[in-house]
């Protein structure tokens, strides 16, 4: 069993590099997707609830807390799991171990902090958020119910993402997988069989998630790991937690950052009426299924980047990089097509009221439009992580979501009205990309340097990169 483990987290460091990448990439595409789906489930089966867009609307609102909740998780997870391929590439086992044990915790810890605080100030955080009289009901409904699993969410952010950096892809997409059926499963029989509306979608989605945890829990404690899951002495160690926090740091203001800006959007479109706010959520909704394609394939090839990385294999890794540039760019341009083909198509399943559709079918086109630049972005994103170099993923992090996007956002929307809210994703777009342009050339720059002087045996195996 041992060998099996090993010989799956040395696959990084031997397979060919771009069958390494698909073989982790398709399982997380295919979480990835899962989650989006299992985001839009509820919106589908709510927009065909009694409560019309005005469910749509509740939901939309809740949107910007969820997603706050997935950038606190996925600050350990995206921390630990950077640090964690690294650790194997440089074979230090124990340590990674001591990583995946911290990771797992701070992200347990995180759920009840959550859990706690959003309770207690769910309905003005609504309100302030563009709940109406109409729809503060039906927003409360639904978030306390998915606050209250809170810990359970956060924490399986934390297993998929160690799962998939040990090259364990596979067991990661397992849980994800039948999570997200069961929740599609659950959701019509909560909302329409036992007539809980909004609230029923919350239920499903909670019980889904449960589920999830007992599956990808079952890795650590049936001992199926590279990096073992041990409380038996366990304490907080400064440097892990550190290089955690650090690292994971970009990426969670990514996701946060996401947060204000779509709250943002909730707040610009409110003098539009409810209908505009159903119509952002949706266009929300699925653009995220785009963007978890992109995203779903950066992990795959985050963890091959950063073992070779570690293991200082130079070779592998640009090609690695050259691969991932190249695929990335693909999934995004095929996205954008896509929405812009497709936007009446997919704006038709989630409502049928015409000015829903008359907003979100131009606005689907618009938000995707970049979506080529973003897929650049986030690779780069993801080396930066990969390397360990925590300033660069922090200003790619901000740039596009918050330096960019939010004050794109305010602005536009207050010149142009709906059509600059439409606009402002494109706009950032552009300008983030310019920023990770000039990242990139540093990064090759850096790992040329890095070459040369492990080369020359005046690079340090045990310093920080």
């Amino acid at each position: 069993m041992e060998q099996t483990i090993d010989k799956r987290a040395e696959m990084m460091g031997t397979a060919k590099v771009p069958g390494a990448i698909v073989k982790l990439a398709v399982p997380a595409i295919v979480s990835m997707v899962v989650m989006a789906i299992y985001n839009m489930a509820d919106t589908y089966f709510v927009s065909m609830s009694p409560e019309g867009y005005f469910g749509t609307a509740a939901v939309s609102v809740y949107m910007p807390i969820m997603l706050l909740t997935q950038a606190l998780s996925i600050l350990f997870a995206a921390g630990g799991a950077a640090y964690l391929s690294r650790l194997l590439g440089a074979q230090e086992k124990a340590k990674a171990g001591r990583t995946a044990t911290t990771t797992i915790i701070l992200s347990f810890l995180s759920g009840i902090l959550v859990a706690v605080a959003g309770g207690i100030f769910a309905e003005p955080i609504l309100l302030a958020l563009g709940a109406s009289g109409d729809t503060i009901d039906l927003a409360l409904d639904y978030a306390l119910v998915l606050l209250i699993a809170s810990p359970v969410q956060l924490t399986n952010m934390a297993f998929n993402n160690l799962l998939r950096a040990e090259g364990s892809a596979v067991q990661s997409m397992v849980g994800m997988v039948i999570g997200a059926v069961l929740n599609m499963i659950l959701d019509p029989v909560f909302i329409f069989t036992f007539n809980m509306g909004v609230m029923g979608a919350a239920v499903a989605t909670a019980i889904s998630q449960a589920v999830s945890f007992a599956i990808l829990s079952s890795n650590y404690w049936r001992k199926k790991t590279v990096a073992k899951f041990r409380l038996k002495g366990f304490r907080f160690e400064r440097e892990i937690v550190s290089y955690i926090v650090r690292v994971g740091s970009s990426t969670f203001l990514t996701q946060l950052l996401a947060a204000i800006g779509f709250a943002v959007i909730n707040v610009c479109a409110k003098p539009y009426g409810d209908a505009a706010i159903a119509a952002f959520g949706i266009v929300n909704r699925i653009q995220f299924l785009g963007f978890a394609l992109m995203f779903g394939f950066s992990q795959g090839y985050q963890p091959v980047a950063g073992y070779n990385f570690g293991a200082h294999k130079f070779e592998r890794l640009k090609t690695a990089m050259k691969f991932g540039i190249a695929v990335a760019l693909c999934i995004g341009a095929l996205v954008t097509l896509a929405c812009y083909t497709l936007a009446p198509q997919l704006m038709g399943l989630f409502t049928t009221d015409a000015y829903v559709m008359e907003i979100g079918v131009p606005a689907l086109r618009w938000f995707t439009a970049g979506f080529t630049i973003t897929a650049f972005t986030l690779i780069m994103l993801m080396t930066h992580q990969a390397f360990g170099k925590a300033g660069g993923a922090l200003i790619l992090s901000i740039s596009r979501q918050g330096v960019c996007l939010i004050p794109t956002v305010l602005v536009l929307a207050n010149v142009l009205g709906l059509f600059g809210i439409m606009l402002s994703p494109l706009v950032a777009d552009i300008i983030s990309g310019m920023i990770a342009a000039i990242l990139a050339v540093r990064i090759f720059r850096f790992i040329r340097t890095t070459k040369e002087e492990y080369v020359l045996g005046i690079l340090d195996p045990g310093a920080e990169q």
